[in-house]
């Protein structure tokens, strides 16, 4: 791997990166969790399969042509396969998608406003934004057009029993995934998953661990190495500080995807312990989490966009309707953590896990 290529699975789908900058590909190896940042040598060989979706971040700091093409909405021009969105997300890169057939190409410049250069000096911000707009969105739209939709969870195997955690951000599901995967738990996401209702296809991202939570974990992510005991440990590499005092962990070895048994709300603060919940609360809980996630405030507007501009994919992804499959197909539970820290999900769920009937984990 290096500077001038990066190529993955996510989401159920496979992106391939071009960076003719040699700039920005350490940012998005991290962002992607992978499991040691990528060497700058020389050019990646690419593979033989095509990509479905193709990112080229080009060098050149002007704005797209939009001549010729139609306005969709502010910011947005379409005409024939392809579509320019401006300032995409307010991340300061200008986009071209261009469609062909069952894949799509984007091309990228970075072109900010006098805005957009001031809240690069904000650097976990920045990275944030940048992960979204040049990997995880188009990803996930390509996702959305073969008919998943994206949910905020995390997805674990344990003990053969496949567990997708749903909760609001910050309530400490990735401390308990980062504990599940040191006692050898196996997992497709720490944080967003596609789904179609039946299986999970994991987003590639790093683990992000609340130093002040994380010091109980003492886990090994995968097969990367190191601990996340603490803000200094290392699963794949050192912890990057990202946004709300957390920092970032690789994950060396995620599985592609898992179909889920049990669907557990996580929540804090009430009376602790595991009780039954009805399929329609669970939904309730996977659908309003995945609205509120703060990752996916700007994609909603960017595939709605994209979706009226070509009349490809899903103007509004199928959430609803995937959570609804999945609560009804799944056990569900409410898991309250109290204020007691560092108690193991194997541990939590163990009565559940003996029950619970195994029904193959893979799609």
């Amino acid at each position: 791997m290096t500077a001038d290529l990066l190529e993955l699975s996510t989401a159920g789908v496979r992106v391939r990166i071009d960076d003719l900058t040699g700039r920005h590909l350490p940012a998005l190896s991290r962002a992607a969790g992978l499991d040691r940042p990528p060497r700058t040598a020389g050019p990646q060989r690419p593979s033989s399969h095509d990509p479905d979706v193709h990112v080229v971040i080009e060098q050149s700091g002007a704005r797209f042509d939009t001549r010729g093409l139609v306005p969709v909405t502010r910011g947005v021009w379409a005409a024939h396969d392809t579509v320019v969105v401006d300032n995409c997300g307010g991340s300061g890169f200008s986009q071209s998608w261009r469609f062909l057939g069952d894949r799509v190409e984007v091309r990228a410049r970075w072109t900010p406003g006098t805005l957009e250069r001031g809240a690069r000096q904000v650097r976990s911000r920045f990275d944030a934004l940048r992960s979204q707009v040049l990997l995880h969105y188009p990803a996930l739209w390509a996702a959305g057009v073969r008919g998943l939709a994206p949910l905020h969870v995390a997805v674990l195997e344990i003990d053969g029993v496949v567990v997708m955690l749903a909760g609001p951000g910050g309530v400490g599901k990735s401390t308990l995934v980062a504990q599940a995967l040191g006692s050898g738990a196996r997992g497709t996401c720490d944080n967003l998953a596609v789904s179609d209702g039946v299986a999970a296809y994991g987003l590639r991202e790093p683990l992000r661990l609340d130093p002040t939570r994380s010091t109980t974990a003492g886990t090994t992510a995968g097969t990367g190495g190191g601990t996340s005991g603490d803000a200094g440990g290392d699963v794949g590499w050192d912890g990057h500080r990202t946004t709300h005092g957390r920092r970032e962990h690789g994950w060396a070895d995620p599985v592609d995807a898992l179909r889920p048994d049990l669907a557990v709300v996580v929540r804090r603060g009430g009376t602790p312990g595991l009780r039954p919940i009805g399929a329609e609360a669970a939904q309730r809980a996977l659908v309003a989490g995945t609205y509120a996630a703060g990752e996916l405030r700007r994609f909603w507007p960017l595939t709605a966009a994209l979706g009226l501009a070509t009349g490809i994919g899903p103007v509004h992804p199928a959430v609803e309707a995937s959570a609804s499959h999945l609560s009804r197909r799944c056990r569900c539970l409410e898991l309250d953590l109290g204020s007691r820290p560092g108690v193991a999900l194997r541990d939590l769920l163990a009565d559940e896990l003996e029950r619970t009937e195994r029904r193959g984990s893979r799609p």
